[in-house]
């Protein structure tokens, strides 16, 4: 028996820009994500009998059908290996119903681990496809990196890297919103049409060497200058208190921006300094804050162990 160890990385939405209202009920997005060195950790290990199980250390979330990982492995096995069995062990850092797509990354390291785990050899494509039965965001974690999203969220065009950068994640104690609460409160009449994910992507195409140190101040400044969601107003519309704490920061000269549906902010910054210091303050006005940065490199694998019996 093998026993595999994952990391599952959380997701910031430098851009995303809500089109229209599809006839399918969805809305046709187009999104740049950005995944982050912030993970939970996974352990996947075979068992015997078909059997599926998921252990969570976070009580809050289900065990079963209503965890997207275990849909994940229930997805995998259904379609490849129906005698397969495996156990699942979620270790969880990255907040629920934050906006930086835990849930999702979950569901994709698992694809990506019972593929090596069960020996499937199947390509990215195949599971991508897998993923974009589960949810929107998964089949951007298949990749990671830096990618284009349209669609619903499920079509991914992979991108240069946006430089390695610290950010700031923070939140309001106890703040979470679902997406579908935040799409049904969004008014498409109010969304100015102007898009600026066309110019974000050939900021990125001239500088495909943008991952490393070289980067230069007015190169980060022309790319972060961009940044905009527009769920921004639903997201402040049902829970103010992120809005007021988007308002205070601005007002400190940090440009906040909410991560997906939210309801996180982050910051992105090249002072570090700052960035602690602001680490250590919110935390007394209420706040829950992470640093982490950007990812421009890694290994979903971080461990495998060769078990003895059966």
């Amino acid at each position: 028996m093998m026993r595999l160890k994952l990391k599952s990385h959380a997701k910031i939405n430098l851009i995303l820009e809500v089109l229209f209202r599809r006839q399918d009920g969805y809305h046709q997005l187009r999104s740049i994500l950005q995944e982050l060195e912030l993970h939970d950790t996974l352990y996947l290990e075979e068992i015997p009998g078909g059997k599926l199980e998921l252990i969570c250390d976070d009580p809050s979330l289900p065990s079963g059908k209503g965890n997207l990982a275990f849909r994940a492995a229930q997805l995998m096995q259904s379609t490849y290996a129906p005698a397969r069995g495996v156990r699942i062990r979620l270790k969880k850092r990255i907040p629920v119903a934050a906006g930086l797509g835990g849930g999702s990354s979950n569901a994709a390291a698992v694809l990506k681990g019972l593929n090596r785990l069960w020996g499937l050899f199947l390509h990215d494509d195949d599971l991508r496809k897998l993923g974009s039965l589960l949810g929107s965001d998964v089949p951007f974690f298949i990749s990671g990196g830096t990618a284009l999203a349209g669609g619903r969220g499920e079509i991914i065009q992979p991108l240069p890297l946006f430089p390695r950068t610290k950010v700031l994640l923070v939140a309001v104690h106890g703040a979470k919103l679902s997406a579908a609460e935040v799409y049904s409160a969004l008014d498409l009449d109010k969304i100015s049409s102007m898009t600026k994910i066309d110019r974000f992507v050939r900021l990125l195409e001239k500088n495909v060497d943008g991952a490393g140190a070289g980067v230069g101040k007015d190169y980060f400044n022309a790319l972060t200058s961009l940044i905009q969601n527009h769920l921004e107003t639903p997201v402040f519309e049902l829970h103010k208190d992120t809005a007021s704490l988007k308002e205070k920061l601005l007002q400190q000269g940090l440009a906040a921006t909410v991560s997906g549906s939210g309801p996180t902010l982050f910051i992105l910054s090249r002072d570090d300094q700052l960035l602690y210091k602001l680490e250590r303050e919110l935390p007394r006005e209420g706040c829950w804050t992470m640093i982490t940065e950007t990812i421009t490199g890694k290994e979903d694998i971080i461990e495998i162990e060769e078990k003895g019996g059966g």
